[in-house]
């Protein structure tokens, strides 16, 4: 058996804590009475208490790359479109700006979030407020160097004018572009080819014309493809076909109106064969999205991503296309 000295420093040392701790512990003894409950109180909760911050939302997170490269974000703007593009060459894109022109939209939260200040390319696919509302705030608030739009005039509103002059009072360059034009977007691989287009005046008050005069562009980058249709509708979509074939075919889709009965045809999704369809969507009274686009979303084995149900999403160049199961209806 190990014998220990008791006159050595250790025991010594040991000792002496338990001395100090035995005088601290009595003068605590006497004073403790003398607080009544109420300094007690003072006494616990005289220290702010500190907010430990929660992660942000997949969508909202910071993403680091390790070499420039393409990221589009299809940005949560409720009932209406926003498609927000990083180039590889450092150039970004706006596509549409959803239906709210506040500071408190989810665009404007979303550009606040990124820092962004200035956008180096914005389009307006087609003059429906749910579209182009959130470009009020983007003239207003930001720095924009090109703008593409139709020369559809939407007959029951003076709004889509509006900011039309907006743009050109702030001496943005403006662009009407048509089928089968490749917009400059700069150097770094990138191809923006633009299939469906209003380069000539025209107006109406009719919905279904307005859509049908969205600007339609698939942006290709190394060996990734996306294709924007806006809110084109299924004869707009039989004309690309005809007319464009095998070169619509592309590894994503933003979905064309918000997934409504007259969109995403079967002979436009077998030209596009879409690995992943995104639906830009809320709250609506118009059935949007419908099952019958779902259903042939998925028969032409598109993975389906929602905003209305997962927020902002975003498509990195490097993305697995893993299979992703459709929310039940």
């Amino acid at each position: 058996m190990h014998h220990v000295n008791k006159n050595s420093p250790a025991p010594i040392a040991l000792r002496a804590v338990f001395s100090t701790a035995v005088f601290f512990l009595s003068i605590f003894h006497f004073v403790t009475p003398a607080l009544n409950a109420q300094a007690l109180n003072q006494l616990y909760t005289a220290a702010p208490a500190i907010e430990i911050p929660l992660a942000p939302p997949a969508q909202n997170a910071t993403v680091y790359n390790a070499a420039p490269g393409l990221n589009v974000f299809f940005v949560s703007v409720g009932q209406g479109d926003s498609e927000y593009i990083e180039l590889p060459n450092g150039e970004n894109v706006l596509i549409d700006g959803g239906p709210d022109s506040s500071e408190t939209s989810g665009l404007a939260q979303f550009l606040a979030r990124k820092k962004v200040t200035k956008i180096s390319h914005v389009v307006l696919t087609h003059p429906h407020a749910d579209h182009y509302k959130g470009l009020q705030y983007v003239f207003s608030h930001l720095k924009v160097d090109n703008f593409y739009d139709t020369r559809m005039d939407n007959t029951g509103t003076s709004a889509d004018e509006a900011l039309r002059g907006q743009a050109k009072d702030l001496g943005v360059n403006l662009v009407y572009p048509a089928p089968g034009d490749k917009l400059s977007w700069g150097p770094g691989g990138v191809e923006a080819k633009v299939f469906n287009s209003c380069p000539q005046q025209a107006s109406s008050g009719d919905g279904k014309a307005i859509n049908n005069c969205s600007i339609t562009i698939r942006l290709a980058y190394q060996d990734t493809s996306m294709l924007f249709v806006g809110d084109a509708q299924n004869d707009v979509e039989a004309r690309m076909v005809e007319t464009f074939g095998a070169e619509l075919r592309s590894d994503a889709l933003k979905v064309g109106h918000h997934g409504s009965a007259h969109s995403s045809s079967d002979p436009f999704l077998a030209a596009v064969q879409p690995k992943r369809a995104y639906i830009e969507v809320g709250p609506n009274n118009y059935g949007h999205p419908t099952q019958s686009a779902l259903s042939r979303l998925q028969k032409a084995g598109a993975s389906i991503f929602r905003t209305d149900l997962d927020g902002t999403l975003e498509f990195p160049a490097a993305a697995s296309f893993g299979p992703a199961p459709l929310p039940a209806q």
